[in-house]
């Protein structure tokens, strides 16, 4: 049995995942992969009931579809020794990881990928709670922007095919990691980029996904702030 599960479509809005695991399945068999969502993927949105990336554990008892769906992914989970669930922003963020419960074993597999960025996520909101990367015994997310550019794609290939081939020994890049600490509401009355500093009414911090949940939760952008990742351990 393969001991890697990668889930793509977690949202039905972001399919990248999905493509990449469909054309990297015709290469190689040492993973095993799911569609997170299939139902919402059929329609093209986001989720049919409830954001399924915010219904964990879930509930396999659930008339809901995406509490009942959120369970039955913390299920299979347990049965591989890492799981990493892949997600897609519009916002010219690039591919970074997220890591939303900071365990050393969490921490370990994101020094595991080539990826530059390492975003420390826990649920500092109630907005923020249950996603299912949190309860898997070993797991993350990696989030891909924007996700409708091809080149996103490549790259996402790219990151999980050599960490794949790696096995687990740790990659040689160069990682920075940051912690969500918290959320900026309002005008800031200034241009905000992502990953990029700036100093809002005093206070500087890294902006992430800028305007993403605006409508939804009137969030302007998640504040971030650099951290050494030995004192998360």
């Amino acid at each position: 049995m393969n001991k890697i599960l990668l889930i793509g479509g977690t949202h039905g809005d972001e399919p990248v995942g999905v493509r990449a695991l469909e054309a990297i399945e015709g290469r190689r068999s040492d993973f095993d992969w799911i569609e997170g969502n299939p139902r919402a993927l059929k329609v093209g949105k986001r989720f049919t009931q409830t954001d399924l990336n915010r219904s964990a554990p879930g509930d396999l008892q659930s008339e809901n579809y995406e509490e009942r769906r959120a369970a039955e992914l913390v299920r299979l989970s347990a049965k591989y020794e890492y799981t990493i669930d892949l997600h897609g922003t519009s916002k010219q963020t690039g591919i970074f990881l997220i890591v939303t419960n900071p365990t050393r074993a969490n921490l370990r597999l994101a020094r595991m990928l080539d990826v530059d960025r390492v975003v420390i996520w826990p649920a500092i909101t109630p907005d923020l709670e249950g996603p299912v990367s949190e309860f898997f015994p070993c797991g993350l997310e990696i989030e891909c922007g924007s996700k409708d550019a091809p080149q996103t794609q490549v790259e996402l290939e790219k990151i999980l095919e050599t960490f794949l081939e790696r096995g687990e020994r740790t990659s040689e890049r160069g990682q920075v990691f940051y912690e969500v600490y918290g959320e900026l509401r309002g005008d800031p009355g200034v241009e905000l980029e992502e990953f990029v500093e700036v100093t809002v009414d005093g206070e500087t911090f890294t902006p992430l996904l800028v305007g993403t949940y605006q409508d939804a939760y009137g969030v302007a952008c998640y504040k971030l702030r650099r951290v050494d990742p030995e004192t998360l351990r």
